[in-house]
């Protein structure tokens, strides 16, 4: 194959040169059959694009095309939309991809962050130097990749006839707070308007995760990366003064969790179990101590405490980390967003879901949503519809036990009394409604009630498959069939409550579960 390299000539097209010819191409300046732009000048490639003679062209793009936003899953997949400001200077990825989509024979290749700075990635030399930039109460989870690595994955498009947008990136993820004590470099932290008046637009890219996933270019491309990110990263670093390698000698969670963030923040948590909030609770032992499991329970406070609380519980009493799948909107608070991420939250997606449980994990879900969190006090104790959560069809998809917990007492921490509607903060919080409440917004501090916790035992799925999640009507009786079992226990509990500030609730005894009964109705249905 004849070939020509075009555009910016730095150090991933010097490595694909090499490679290339390596393997029995020929580098030509005329008359070449594939074509490999490295972005400069977006008029520039406009003309390369759209000329004819190259019967194979690709272009070196980022995976930064997908921006930075609360909404990203992490891990993303090619069909995921930008969500790119339309003033970020990034824009040009994403123009120079149209241009290239409009070739019959094209492939864009999104690397995530090269380890060169004359690449020019923001994260790259930030971490080159002595000290830099970073945004105060962010730690996005990063990802890189290696020269060679960025080399392969641009040649093996050179090679392939696949064509579209294919993610590159080095295995796994490191939280990048991490990657700048790896580094040796000093974080000079700003909130993100003074970040952004000495990085302009750039800056976003330190504030959320952008990660990748590389399925397609493996299943596609045959392409996989050599190194993995702290692989990659380790010897970018390997000679520089003060490097902490030790560092970078463990994988790190795909979402940023941190275990010993958890450990540290234990006397707190603590505290407001036995002391603040007293919590009452019983039918721990109903979690598994080990493989997948779905934890559901109903959602109070409109603060995520509650989740918190049964974090803590768990993980006191169970040793098992429940991964919570969280509302997007709840990562626009600086600090707030680093907590819930580093307690293991994950913003809440079909796709991580299902990775979560192939990694037998526990996980945990409130079916009411925001909705319930912001429940009015009148009706605090009466659910709301789970039917309108994916948690049921999630559970049934990936064979998952359903492992209910019934609360009581949380919801007086900040009992909702009236509402003021605002379409500010629907846009900016992603609230319902601003709530009005005894210490709210004033002083948002949450009333010392008595929590009483009810863990239920496991919810069999009744010989339900994974094909049964197809079937809307099934998904959704299964539903209200974990509701009812869960309101049950509510109304059990509410009435053995003699004050919101002491007393015990539970006894040991609960109300009989009924069975899932839908398979015996279809049955009948069907021989009727």
């Amino acid at each position: 194959m004849k070939f020509a390299l075009l555009g910016f000539e730095g150090p991933v097209a010097r490595a694909v040169g090499a490679e290339l010819e390596a393997r029995g191409h020929r580098a030509v300046t005329e008359g070449a059959e594939c074509a490999i732009y490295f972005p400069g000048d977006p008029d520039e490639f406009s003309n390369v694009a759209l000329r004819g003679g190259f019967s194979r062209l690709v272009l070196r793009s980022h995976a930064y095309a997908y921006g930075s936003s609360t909404k990203n899953p992490g891990l993303m997949t090619e069909d995921r939309i930008s969500l790119l400001p339309a003033e970020a200077p990034e824009q040009r990825w994403l123009q120079m991809e149209e241009l290239a989509a409009g070739h019959p024979n094209a492939a864009s290749v999104r690397l995530t962050n090269v380890l060169a700075p004359e690449e020019g990635d923001l994260l790259v030399k930030l971490l080159a130097g002595r000290k830099g930039r970073a945004l105060a109460g962010h730690d996005p989870n990063v990802q890189f990749i290696g020269v060679r690595d960025a080399a392969l994955a641009l040649v093996a498009a050179a090679e392939s006839q696949a064509t579209g947008i294919f993610n590159a990136a080095g295995g796994g993820a490191i939280p990048l707070k991490k990657a700048f004590r790896a580094a040796a470099t000093k974080r000079a932290a700003r909130l993100l308007p003074f970040a952004r008046m000495a990085l302009g637009r750039s800056a976003d890219q330190l504030q959320y995760n952008w990660t990748v996933s590389s399925e397609r270019a493996r299943r596609e491309l045959g392409w996989s990366p050599e190194q993995s990110t702290i692989e990659a990263l380790g010897d970018f670093v390997r000679g520089k003064q003060g490097a902490r390698l030790d560092l970078l000698q463990r994988p790190y969670d795909d979402w940023g969790l941190d275990v010993d963030y958890i450990r540290a923040w234990g006397w707190w948590f603590a505290f407001l179990r036995k002391v603040y909030w007293r919590v009452e609770h019983e039918g721990l032992e109903n979690i598994p101590a080990e493989g997948r499991a779905m934890f559901v329970s109903n959602h109070r406070g409109f603060m995520p405490l509650d989740a918190v609380i049964h974090l803590s519980l768990i993980f006191t009493h169970r040793q098992r980390i429940c991964r919570f799948l969280i509302i997007h909107s709840l990562l626009k608070f600086p600090f707030l967003c680093n907590f819930l991420t580093k307690l293991g939250g994950v913003i809440a997606s079909q796709e991580n879901a299902e990775r979560l449980f192939r990694d037998e994990s526990l996980v945990g879900i409130f079916p009411e949503g925001i909705r319930g969190s912001f429940t009015p006090y009148r009706k605090t104790y009466q659910l709301r519809d789970f039917c309108k959560s994916g948690f049921a069809k999630i559970a049934i998809e990936n064979q998952s036990p359903i492992v209910p917990a019934a609360v009581i007492g949380h919801s007086e921490i900040f009992p909702i009394i009236g509402r003021i509607d605002s379409s500010y903060v629907t846009r900016e919080f992603g609230w319902p409604y601003l709530p009005i409440a005894p210490m709210f917004p004033l002083a948002p501090i949450p009333i010392p009630s008595k929590w009483h916790v009810r863990v239920l035992p496991p919810v069999p799925l009744q010989g339900l498959k994974p094909a049964d999640a197809e079937n809307p009507r099934l998904v959704k009786e299964f539903s209200r069939h974990v509701q009812r079992i869960l309101q049950a226990n509510i109304d059990d509990m509410v009435p053995r409550r003699k004050s919101i500030f002491w007393g015990r609730v539970l006894d040991g005894t609960a109300p009989a579960a009924p069975s899932f009964q839908w398979p015996l109705q279809q049955a009948a249905g069907e021989a009727s």
